[in-house]
């Protein structure tokens, strides 16, 4: 039995506890209170709290502040709030306080050393040529914004290589990766079950009206969070061998259903987005997930019904649009890409892609140029097209044309050491005897690829899904090397790794 000193005790802290929790409450009541007579908006009154909670995760857990980060911006969701509500952007306050938090760790008793990759110099390397084009460009102000968001996607991935250390927190952002896809297909399903295109639910699920085919004008595509069908597509093809990862690799029924659910959900996303591109991105990636597996039957009667409710289920006009691929393969009797607009449009827009880059070989026109040279370009040529501003719709053509052969040099660098990283990671893995993560590489590895296929189809309109992949990429190779690093043997092993280094 306790004795009455210690029940004494107890009660003064209960009684405290209480007497905080009461006055924290009243404060903040009468806080909101005043907002609301303010007229501040609601939402940043939500926001408010959840960045004091986030910023306090950062401070005592600053890995899963990371995982929130990877998840704001893969999501859009800072990019909303600022654009849609008019909140303070939480992706660079927590971005600056997670610099602050690796600084602090660097320089404080502790002297944690941060962990850099050679793939640094590579985006350094990217970031100088971008810079060149505040020199030479037409437009520098246009050249600008891309500067800045190039420096901040290079810090994002530093801070991601060295808060994302541990297996666990690593697996912890792959599932809210999940969770974003999750999300936003399933209010993709809602509004297309109950016709509700006109609620975007906050921005989370947008919609632009397009043309399926020749017979069906003015169709609600599915835009999700960036207000683009194909950036959407773009957004959620890469998150499907992540799916198919977490389905086939937990161990439990509880996983596995919730990983089926958002698989569910990501691919019927990927439908409703009516992009053609984001299609063909997706049957790459699901054929080169397939032939990973080797065609093992036990997969496939987990895959084919579910791709075959998913078909089935479809609205028509998933058929049609899939149906004007056709249009796109020469045939008899058949104009092929001629007789399809879109296509012809794109295909001009690329044209003028080459045709600066032919002008301006060695360091391209400036970043964010093409849009403005565009219509000089189309005059020249006489063509018929309209001379408005236009995007050249091929992230490859883009970076060739804007920044020539040593920006497309330096890029190209980056997207090789990306694969090579997550081709280490997996092969690490394997040799420390951790099937489960080398599965998780080679899921990531093939959602690159995807994300690849859909850049020939689609500009670098939000290189955010690009650069995120790099630091996760990184990340994970720097894990892999740190799990195989124990091992017998291990000296060997790491001088053929990642080159990593410590500072």
């Amino acid at each position: 039995m306790r004795s009455p000193h210690i029940k004494q005790k107890l009660h003064t802290h209960h009684l405290q506890r209480s007497s905080i929790l009461a006055v924290a409450a009243f404060f903040l009541s009468a806080i909101y209170g005043i907002s609301l007579g303010l007229s501040i908006s609601p939402l940043v009154l939500i926001a408010a709290p959840v960045a004091l909670v986030v910023g306090v995760i950062a401070l005592a857990k600053p890995e899963y502040a990371a995982a929130v980060l990877l998840v704001v911006e893969w999501g859009f969701i800072s990019d909303i709030l600022v654009n849609i509500h008019g909140v303070p952007s939480i992706s660079k306050a927590l971005v600056a306080l997670l610099l602050c938090v690796l600084l602090f760790h660097r320089f404080s008793r502790q002297r944690v050393p941060l962990l850099y990759d050679s793939a640094i110099w590579w985006m350094l390397a990217y970031w100088l040529v971008t810079c060149l084009g505040l020199w030479y460009a037409p437009d520098p102000n246009r050249t600008l914004p891309l500067v800045i968001d190039v420096a901040k996607q290079i810090i994002m991935v530093v801070v991601l290589v060295n808060l994302l250390k541990t297996i666990h927190s690593f697996k912890v952002a792959m599932w809210l990766l999940l969770a974003v896809g999750a999300l936003l297909g399933t209010l993709t399903v809602y509004q297309e079950v109950t016709q509700s295109y006109n609620s975007d639910f906050g921005g989370l699920a947008r919609m632009e009206i397009g043309q399926i085919s020749e017979d069906l004008q003015d169709r609600p595509r599915a835009a999700g969070t960036t207000g683009s069908p194909l950036a959407y597509g773009q957004q959620l093809v890469v998150l499907i061998p992540l799916g198919l990862w977490a389905m086939l690799q937990s161990k439990s029924p509880t996983p596995q259903l919730a990983a089926a659910y958002a698989l569910a959900a990501i691919v019927a996303g990927v439908g409703l987005s009516f992009s053609r591109s984001i299609y063909i991105a997706a049957a790459v990636v699901l054929v080169a997930y397939v032939l990973h597996l080797r065609l093992s039957p036990r997969y496939l009667l987990l895959l084919v019904p579910l791709m075959g409710a998913l078909l089935w289920v479809a609205p028509p006009e998933f058929t049609a649009r899939v149906a004007t691929l056709e249009s796109l393969l020469p045939a008899e009797g058949n104009e092929g890409v001629r007789s399809e607009a879109s296509f012809n449009r794109r295909s001009v827009e690329m044209l003028m892609a080459v045709m600066m880059f032919v002008d301006h070989p060695v360091a391209g026109v400036g970043g964010g140029n093409y849009p403005e040279l565009y219509p000089e370009y189309i005059r020249a040529t006489g063509s018929p097209v309209p001379d408005e501003e236009r995007t050249p719709h091929s992230f490859y053509l883009e970076v060739v044309a804007e920044h020539g052969i040593i920006g497309f040099l330096a890029w190209s660098g980056i997207l090789l050491i990306t694969w090579e990283r997550l081709r280490a990671a997996s092969r690490l893995f394997r040799t420390a005897g951790n099937q489960h993560m080398a599965e998780l590489a080679v899921a990531l590895r093939i959602g690159f690829l995807g994300y690849l296929a859909t850049a020939v189809f689609y500009h670098g309109a939000y290189p955010q899904f690009l650069w995120l992949q790099v630091g996760m990429a990184l990340a994970l190779a720097a894990i892999a090397r740190r799990s195989s690093a124990a091992l017998p043997g291990a000296r060997n092993r790491i001088a053929t790794s990642p080159a990593f280094a410590t500072r």
